[in-house]
């Protein structure tokens, strides 16, 4: 009998796991697993509104990447003359001035250049014959949406949305249709001016078209477009009947995927004056958005790909009275903006502290140029 008794105690005592050591576990798992543990039990599908948990998950998720960061940043001096600054250092002390060339092909080293070749929409000259209305003007825009690596058939690649388009009848032409071959720009040449995606290949140095129609950005700004694991991301904000959403795109099977945007970052598209970006922290897509009317940034982080739902509101952050306008994301989650006395700063998530980088930049034109290590 003291046998069995034993037995039974020693049973029940191993079955119970306290909640410390449990939520200790799970907060070092990533969000994707973190969501897909949530039908094991009651308890675990409210993690996310658990305050100790999720400060748990927060300081794991955001001390996990300890990859040093190095930026540089471009600013103007009397707002013509170009000007860049290297920032490194584990808090960004070291701060020097770069002396590069004004000329691009001096900016960086001529081994690390690589000039893309036009595409079949780039040959396009600027005046066409179109034979029922005559000359028009022919304009040719190139959005550049993504670069990454292919480790499928290891390749780099680079994927754009390219929008061809015509104006208005072009007068007084008559010197141009002199010097132009009339045979070889005739519109019949072309197979048509619709919008199309094409990517480039680095193996092949070409550029193949993409016969999809997907959500594209004309909006081709910093921080709006990431690279990860072979697949290429970036916010769209409007989109025909499309809601804001990511869009992913697979380099090696070049399939497209689209993850609506959290409803609670939805003025971050209706207002001009909000400021939404795109980075990579620990593995992981984060959505870094900054509400101006409140001066909170506030920070999500995608679980898994396609699911509005699995959104989760990392980190809320403010607010900022000081600020004047953000400029840029690193590596970390640090988020850099100009304070409103002109001096360029730095929020660490990590501490949530603000740090100075000893730097006073001009306000229109500052904006960094992030470069991991």
């Amino acid at each position: 009998m003291v046998k069995k008794s034993m037995a039974a105690a020693n049973e029940k005592v191993s079955n119970y796991v306290p909640d410390e050591i449990t939520y200790s576990i799970l907060s070092k798992l990533s969000l994707k697993s973190l969501k897909r543990f949530e039908c094991v039990q009651k308890s675990w599908s409210l993690l996310f509104e658990n305050h100790f948990f999720m400060n748990m998950f927060r300081n794991n998720f955001l001390s996990n990447n300890n990859d040093p960061s190095s930026f540089i940043l471009r600013d103007f001096v009397n707002y013509d003359e170009e000007v860049f600054y290297s920032f490194s250092g584990e808090r960004f002390e070291n701060n020097v001035q770069l002396d590069w060339s004004s000329s691009f092909e001096n900016r960086v080293p001529t081994q690390t250049i690589k000039p893309l070749p036009g595409s079949e929409a780039q040959s396009i000259e600027r005046c066409i014959l179109k034979e029922d209305v005559g000359w028009v003007y022919c304009a040719v825009e190139c959005y550049a949406h993504g670069f990454g690596y292919d480790p499928v058939i290891n390749d780099y690649k680079v994927i754009r949305f390219v929008n061809v388009h015509l104006e208005s009848s072009v007068q007084d032409m008559e010197e141009e249709m002199i010097t132009l071959d009339l045979d070889r720009f005739r519109l019949r040449n072309y197979t048509g001016f619709d919008p199309f995606w094409e990517i480039y290949s680095l193996r092949s140095n070409s550029w193949r078209k993409l016969h999809v129609d997907r959500p594209y950005s004309l909006e081709s700004v910093d921080d709006t477009h990431v690279y990860m694991d072979g697949v290429c991301h970036w916010l769209c904000r409007y989109y025909e009947t499309v809601e804001p959403c990511l869009v992913s795109f697979y380099l090696s099977n070049e399939a497209f995927f689209k993850t609506p945007i959290p409803s609670y970052e939805d003025d971050c598209f209706d207002i001009k004056g909000n400021w939404i970006k795109l980075a990579v922290l620990n593995g992981s897509i984060a959505l870094i958005s900054y509400h101006e009317e409140t001066t909170i940034f506030h920070i999500s982080i995608l679980g898994e790909f396609c699911t509005k739902e699995s959104w989760t509101k990392l980190l809320i952050v403010g607010p900022f009275t000081c600020i004047e306008r953000p400029i840029g994301v690193g590596m970390k989650g640090e988020i850099f903006f100009i304070r409103k006395d002109g001096e360029l700063v730095w929020l660490d998530l990590s501490t949530q502290m603000i740090a100075e980088l000893g730097y006073i930049g001009n306000p229109v034109h500052t904006r960094p140029i992030i470069i991991h290590k």
